[in-house]
């Protein structure tokens, strides 16, 4: 069964997530704040979301913030110098081979790393894309991360999901969100990206 997992968990830890909404507070002080729902109201300068349990959280949207939306691309969209998040499974000879695998659009190279998922023999790997090569077994790529890199293979059959900037004039009331959040010293929230599911 092929694992999925949510973005804002790809960009803030690396690891998977359930798709339910949800809001919680940050694991220590500033941490980043995982947050996903419905958006229930947008001004210039802030954002509400309303999880699935019913509670609202209000984020600051910071100076030049992201509208991020997701559409599936070509494996050969993946090229040397882009970064991808992928879930993987972890072969014999310490190669990954893809579940599921996202592409960042420019510049966001977030959750940098190589962690081991809560599913057994699984590893969540965010990373900068150093080679890439077409096999018989698929999509082979070498990704790099501080401290460490990684060789995975892409098969033909796993969809490549892309981050793709957006207009901010498009997030409106109603559209459904995920994003992490950092808190400021007044304990409020701000974000800079968010994707619109």
């Amino acid at each position: 069964m092929r694992t999925s997992f949510c973005f804002a968990a790809a960009l803030a830890a690396g690891l998977t997530l359930s798709a339910t909404a949800y809001a919680q507070p940050p694991a220590a002080p500033g941490g980043p704040v995982r947050l996903a729902g419905t958006v229930t109201a947008v001004t210039a300068d802030s954002l509400t979301v309303k999880a699935k349990d019913g509670a609202e959280t209000k984020l600051g949207l910071a100076k030049g913030w992201t509208l991020i939306t997701t559409k599936e691309v070509p494996q050969d969209a993946i090229k040397p110098g882009g970064f991808v998040a992928t879930a993987n499974l972890n072969q014999a000879d310490g190669v990954g081979r893809s579940i599921e695998i996202r592409l960042f659009e420019p510049g966001a190279k977030l959750g940098e790393g190589s962690r081991p998922m809560a599913q057994p023999n699984t590893t969540m790997t965010n990373a900068n894309v150093t080679k890439v090569e077409k096999t018989a077994a698929g999509l082979e790529i070498d990704v790099a991360y501080p401290g460490g890199s990684r060789h995975i293979i892409v098969p033909p059959d796993v969809k490549v999901i892309a981050s793709i900037p957006t207009d901010t004039a498009a997030l409106k009331a109603g559209a459904e969100v995920n994003t992490v959040a950092t808190r400021d010293p007044d304990g409020s929230l701000k974000v800079a990206r968010v994707q619109m599911n």
